[in-house]
């Protein structure tokens, strides 16, 4: 159970972080959320996909971790079995809490229950003098760089919905004998991206879009990837 708290230098001063190395909190999970900035990486990996939110019908960009709801063909016996893991779930056990009287600020916070925090292993968060530890300012620094982020990754999503460049796709593959299919996820429409007018794909250009369109068409290859991770999975059961 996540107990958070604010991270303060008296209260957390003894508290230490130690690698991570069980992920089976995310073995059910077969999209998790992604930025451009992870794009190149991510796309050697994974499909990368766009979601919408049917509260708010925003689109968020993921990365699609496995065939069939609940499952992440990624983690293997509790461990990550990939080269890249994304992102946002290096963070942990830090998360941000935001301002309330200021929504464009935020503070940093602690999952005190979390596997990962010990008072006796790992990297110390603060010195006995209660300043923090070089450990601690690089994840705040990869925090703050990861909001930024978020941000530039949700105006790039919407940017492509309110182009209607997205179009949601149901992507079937067969496993031997067995066929499945993911549902509800979106891509850009590769032919619409082909016939747009000079003057449109020029904007697309002024504005940085086009080298994140295109990892995002190429990475769409990697569901040979999961086909094949689906077929282990399958063989083995």
């Amino acid at each position: 159970m996540a107990k958070i708290e604010q991270l303060n230098n008296k209260l957390h001063q003894n508290l230490r972080v130690k690698p991570n190395t069980d992920v089976s909190d995310l073995k059910e999970q077969n999209l998790l959320p992604l930025v451009i900035a992870e794009f190149a990486s991510a796309a050697v990996e994974f499909p990368i996909c766009f979601v919408q939110n049917p509260n708010n019908q925003r689109y968020q960009v993921v990365a699609l971790m496995g065939i069939e709801r609940g499952e992440n063909l990624f983690v293997k016996e509790d461990k990550w079995d990939a080269s890249y893991m994304p992102a946002r779930y290096t963070h942990a056990p830090f998360g941000l809490l935001r301002n309330p009287d200021d929504d464009t600020q935020y503070g940093i916070a602690i999952d005190v229950e979390h596997t990962q925090v010990s008072e006796t292993e790992g990297q110390a968060l603060f010195t006995e003098d209660g300043e923090e530890t070089e450990f601690l300012k690089k994840q705040k620094e990869a925090m703050a760089k990861y909001l930024e982020q978020e941000h530039i990754t949700t105006l790039f999503a919407k940017e492509l919905a309110e182009k209607e460049m997205l179009v949601t796709r149901n992507i079937s593959v067969n496993i031997g004998e067995k066929r499945m299919s993911v549902d509800g996820v979106a891509m850009v429409d590769e032919e619409k991206l082909n016939n747009m007018s000079d003057e449109d794909f020029l904007e697309l250009r002024k504005k940085g879009m086009l080298p994140s369109i295109y990892m995002h068409l190429n990475s769409m290859r990697q569901v040979n990837n999961l086909m094949k991770r689906k077929a282990a999975v399958l063989n083995n059961a």
